[in-house]
């Protein structure tokens, strides 16, 4: 009888037919599943060995990179640990030789890890924070208030902190991006349409007129200074003590500033005299004329000797010391790598200049690889390692290395595409 019913409808004999099938073909897959998850969980676990890994990091930190997440040894070339840490990209890597850890540096805080990028510590704000040159303080807003707190380094946590203003006037999450100027006792910062200046010892709050074009380049590395030319005077104002020396100059159009180191201060004047103040002395005194027009001076050597005024394509090289103008030809990405040798790349289609180069002041310039080292809006990636004695520099095929002479360049890691973030670990201020 059902066959019969079944042949007079013969739609719903094939859904029947489907179901029947497609319930005994899952029921097979479902023993055999059951029979392979068994043999997978009865397996023994492969745990890999990272200690000869661990072991090279301890002994070499300075021959370690981290690479776009990867860490890599330099002198083997062997990529270590792949994506090394599981946070975003860090900003800076400090190697902590006491405990063999890496410190490792973001907007909002610090994460400390064990060599094989494993988390053992975490000190993290909700916003981006204000951090002392020294390493030694942050400040940060709560609450629409400033407050400051001591960093307690062995163990990642803040101490002493303490509520500095009470006026409930600042920008928690912007706090940070709209600092102008700080030293350990007074900051300049926007507060909603107003810039004010805040005592850090009592937390007075004023309102303050200030020139803010350039702030960035006309204040002194360590935040206590700021330069400036306004009516007929030269001045060098103190961010603490509110009081500014002064220097008649008249009309004294400046074209850009270059501080070398905290006292002394590089100008360019109508775009042809460079200029130097000493703020000890309180003197500005002339260092060159230069032969072209030129509208930025920057890229100083460590020491300070020497600084590149640079004009519409061409460059000459300042020597402080001797008062001289050494013509250069130079490229892209100047970076120092001694205190008397520059490096610079250049991505030309020209196989007799294409290359990284090298240039001792007083000296023909020399390339060093064929292959020219990546510029980003950084600058050149490459870096002088002087504890391990060589120049690390990255192309779009990978990473290379030679000695601080640069007569032995070769490529030491090999990378699939361009590099986007290369870091080295440095030693963290005490």
């Amino acid at each position: 009888m059902i066959w019969a019913w079944l042949r007079k409808a013969p739609k719903i004999a094939l859904v029947l037919a489907i179901i029947v099938g497609s319930t005994l073909i899952f029921g097979i897959w479902w023993i055999r599943h059951r029979a392979e998850q068994k043999a997978v969980l009865n397996a023994p676990v492969v745990i890999e060995d990272n200690s000869r890994k661990i072991a090279r990091i301890e002994a070499a930190p300075d021959r370690i990179l981290f690479v776009d997440d990867d860490l890599y040894d330099l002198d083997t070339g062997e990529k270590l640990f792949r994506n090394w840490l599981k946070e975003s990209e860090p900003q800076k890597l400090f190697w902590e030789s006491d405990s063999k850890t890496v410190l490792a540096e973001y907007d909002r805080g610090f994460v400390r890890y064990a060599p094989d990028g494993t988390e053992k510590a975490r000190l993290a704000l909700k916003y981006p924070f204000y951090l002392s040159n020294d390493y030694k303080y942050l400040l940060f807003a709560q609450d629409k208030d400033i407050w400051r707190a001591d960093i307690d380094w062995t163990n990642l946590q803040l101490t002493n902190e303490k509520q500095v203003t009470n006026v409930e006037r600042f920008d928690d999450a912007f706090f940070a991006q709209n600092i102008l100027l700080a030293s350990d006792h007074t900051l300049i910062v926007r507060a909603g349409m107003q810039v004010v200046r805040v005592n850090l010892d009592n937390g007075d709050v004023h309102p303050t007129r200030m020139p803010m074009l350039d702030i960035g380049k006309r204040k002194s590395p360590d935040g206590k200074n700021i330069v400036g030319v306004q009516n007929g005077q030269f001045y060098c104002y103190d961010l603490d003590t509110e009081l500014a020396k002064e220097i008649p100059v008249g009309r004294f159009p400046i074209n850009d500033y270059l501080w070398l180191g905290d006292d002394k201060c590089a100008c360019i004047v109508n775009g042809k005299v460079v200029v130097l103040y000493d703020r000890l002395a309180n003197t500005l005194g002339e260092v060159v004329t230069l032969p072209m027009l030129c509208i930025r001076i920057g890229a100083p050597s460590p020491d300070g000797r020497f600084a590149f005024c640079i004009g519409r394509g061409k460059g000459v090289l300042v020597d402080f010391d001797k008062k001289a103008v050494i013509p250069v030809t130079g490229g892209t990405g100047l970076r120092w790598v001694s205190a008397d040798t520059f490096a610079f790349s250049r991505e030309i289609a020209d196989s007799s200049l294409r290359g990284t180069w090298l240039q001792t002041v007083g000296e023909d310039e020399r390339r060093i690889s064929l292959e020219p080292y990546l510029v980003h809006e950084s600058g050149g990636e490459i870096m002088s390692v002087k504890t391990a004695q060589m120049i690390v520099f990255a192309t779009e095929h990978g990473l290379s290395t030679s000695n601080l002479a640069g007569t032995d360049a070769k490529q030491t890691v090999s990378l699939a595409r361009a590099p986007s973030l290369v870091l080295r670990f440095l030693a963290r201020p005490q």
